[in-house]
């Protein structure tokens, strides 16, 4: 490995906010923040919502913002993006590609200590998250818990809601017409994000269409409307991703390699252009990069495996993860597979919150990232945060533990 970049001054998780809540925080207002979720969102949440935001460091934050620019900016460079087009499967490399990806998300363990915390890179995707449902749901909070309404989670240090929101709308409409644009996704209805379409549906007015569904006719594709005749489509919201296409067995409408008469917000190939498979060109670009390596192209015999994780390019929720891997784990992947494992040097997620009962709890954030044509680099936007107390993060990890799930980070 290379010596790391130097680290920057850390300040420590914020204790006021933490130990006000604590010793306010009652049941009553947890089911009221479920309910209100649920009502905002003109729907029943799926995934679990945890007891607590995380009152996060204006200083942490800027970091992470800082961090995770730089990522998505060597990730979608001509130098890496050698390696990341050859990710894309073939049957689902779409025409018309954009010279960069107009969505980012990168996820960051927080690691150390409450007093001393650090990021650590754990994924990163070229492809659009939670911008709407998060930005709600953090108004959840803060109306049921009694926070401060002067705070927030925007990212950018002053931004409005208002200009947020622009910011969003300009980057998905593109200009058009909004019965003119869809946001895109299999089984939409049937998701676990559907409350983020939902918002989304609502703030923007777009369609919320099912790639099933879509009609092409020539170069141009169309959806039936709520009046039962069919609309134009001429720019997609995108949010279907070839891994469920696969394993629904799902046959397109329309042929991915042509060129349609449409534009993409959000081109589908950078959902894998900018994914794991990258992980390893990235070690140097932030002091938050863990070392990483194709386990094709690893000499693991020599390393040290306790302090790596064995993990599949592609996979959901922490499928397939092994932690501290052994050497009949690696001889057991056939050789002509191992180009689509990674090993990662082994991240230690520290308890960077204590519950009112003195259990510990872990953080993952995921910095949201925007990219506009107009803009020379991208811009951080919003977080989403995942609270685990489980061996990792994810539903799995975590079944029948209180204070872990979904949750939004309160920057102070």
């Amino acid at each position: 490995m290379e010596p790391r970049q130097p680290m920057e001054p850390r300040q420590p998780m914020d204790p006021h906010h933490r130990k006000q809540f604590n010793d306010n925080f009652t049941d009553e207002a947890y089911t009221a923040l479920k309910a209100d979720a649920d009502r905002r969102s003109d729907c029943a949440i799926s995934f679990r919502i945890a007891e607590t935001p995380l009152f996060l460091p204006r200083a942490l934050a800027d970091r992470a913002s800082r961090a995770a620019e730089k990522i998505l900016i060597a990730a979608a460079s001509p130098e890496l993006q050698s390696v990341g087009a050859c990710a894309v499967p073939n049957d689902f490399r779409f025409a018309n590609e954009t010279d960069r990806p107009l969505f980012g998300a990168v996820d960051f363990a927080i690691t150390g200590s409450r007093t001393a915390p650090e990021l650590k890179l754990i994924e990163l995707q070229g492809f659009p998250s939670l911008y709407f449902y998060q930005a709600e749901f953090t108004e959840s909070v803060k109306s049921c818990f009694g926070l401060d309404d002067t705070l927030g989670g925007f990212l950018q240090a002053g931004q409005t809601a208002s200009e947020y929101y622009t910011l969003l709308s300009n980057a998905i409409l593109g200009g058009m017409d909004p019965k003119e644009v869809v946001l895109l996704e299999l089984d939409p209805f049937s998701q676990k994000t559907l409350p983020d379409f939902l918002l989304t549906q609502k703030r923007l007015g777009i369609a919320i269409v099912n790639i099933r569904d879509v009609i092409a006719r020539g170069t141009q594709l169309f959806y039936r409307a709520s009046s039962g005749l069919e609309q134009r489509i001429k720019r997609i919201y995108n949010r279907a991703i070839h891994d469920e296409l696969v394993l629904k067995q799902v046959a397109l409408p329309f042929d991915v390699s042509v060129n349609y008469d449409v534009e993409w917000a959000g081109h589908p190939n950078w959902y894998y252009k900018i994914s794991k498979v990258l992980l390893p060109k990235l070690f140097g670009v932030d002091a938050s990069v863990p070392f990483a390596q194709l386990l094709s192209e690893a000499n693991w015999n020599s390393l040290d495996l306790e302090r790596f994780v064995l993990k599949p390019l592609y996979s959901f929720a922490g499928a397939g993860v092994i932690v501290g891997p052994t050497a009949t784990d690696i001889e057991n992947i056939p050789l002509d597979q191992r180009s689509g494992w990674l090993l990662q040097e082994r991240v230690t997620y520290g308890d960077m919150i204590t519950t009112p009962e003195g259990a510990e709890v872990k953080v993952e954030l995921r910095v949201m990232l925007l990219w506009p044509n107009a803009n020379d680099r991208p811009i951080s936007l919003y977080t989403l945060v995942r609270l685990s107390r489980g061996k990792m993060m994810g539903v799995n990890f975590n079944k029948g533990l209180n204070w872990t799930g979904s949750s939004s980070a309160i920057i102070v």
